[in-house]
């Protein structure tokens, strides 16, 4: 069926209908119980759902974005009170809480913003694209796909999807770990919070960098672009012949 609103129409399914109805039952259930379990849930779906739908489309977004996003997150919570204050009064599952005291009533949380989750995130995401569609064949894959061989192509994928070494992805991982375990022992250390991206960024730009550097990885990394990948093997080959 189609819904006429502010002039727009809209094709709506019973399967639309029904998630909406999911979302509205989440919302109430979380504004009644106020748990930060249930906080935590809901914000690890929200990061989940960020991570896989947003695409930096080449590594040199990726750093520009990382870099940027350093200087202004030790800005905002060294430099002003803005941040920490923004996320101790925003009521909503935009963070994940961590229990720390449970001597009082409400009990005392340490948090962790889900940009600080979800921004790496995507960083991580493009990493492991990276790890399998380098593992690829290009020059086949646009053979078969030249030649409408969809299923071909689809199988090719998935198998370098399963079978793929994932050494940017893995690197950055572990690099994020570390550098959130840093993060939570300086606060700790100095009782104040801290710009988690102050830490995670140069651990996850630096794990990428220290592999491109070892595998030999450099060039083609900074040149790497998610939309075009394979087609810049067709460019490669028309400018070989």
């Amino acid at each position: 069926m189609k819904i006429g609103f502010l002039e727009i129409d809209q094709d709506v399914t019973l399967l639309d209908v029904l998630s909406l109805v999911i979302a509205a039952f989440m919302v109430l259930f979380y504004i009644m119980t106020k748990s930060w379990i249930y906080n935590n849930i809901l914000a690890t779906m929200l990061s989940i759902n960020a991570i896989q739908m947003i695409f930096l489309g080449n590594f040199k977004n990726g750093f520009g974005m990382l870099i940027a996003l350093f200087f202004y997150d030790i800005f905002f919570v060294f430099g002003t009170d803005v941040m920490l204050t923004v996320a101790k009064s925003i009521d909503a599952p935009i963070k994940i809480l961590f229990p720390t005291d449970w001597s009082g009533e409400t009990g005392k949380f340490s948090l962790l913003g889900l940009g600080d989750i979800v921004i790496p995130g995507i960083f991580m995401a493009m990493c492991l694209r990276f790890d399998v569609l380098k593992s690829l064949n290009a020059r086949a894959v646009n053979n078969l796909a030249d030649m409408g061989q969809a299923d071909e192509v689809l199988s090719m994928l998935k198998k370098a999807s399963y079978n793929a070494p994932r050494p940017y992805f893995w690197g950055c991982v572990i690099g994020y770990i570390l550098a959130i375990i840093m993060t939570v022992v300086i606060m700790l250390l100095f009782e104040h919070g801290q710009p988690a991206l102050l830490y995670l960024v140069p651990a996850c730009l630096g794990s990428v960098c220290i592999n491109a550097l070892r595998l030999g990885d450099f060039n083609k990394l900074w040149e790497f672009s998610e939309d075009n990948f394979v087609n810049d093997d067709k460019a490669s080959k028309k400018k070989d012949e």
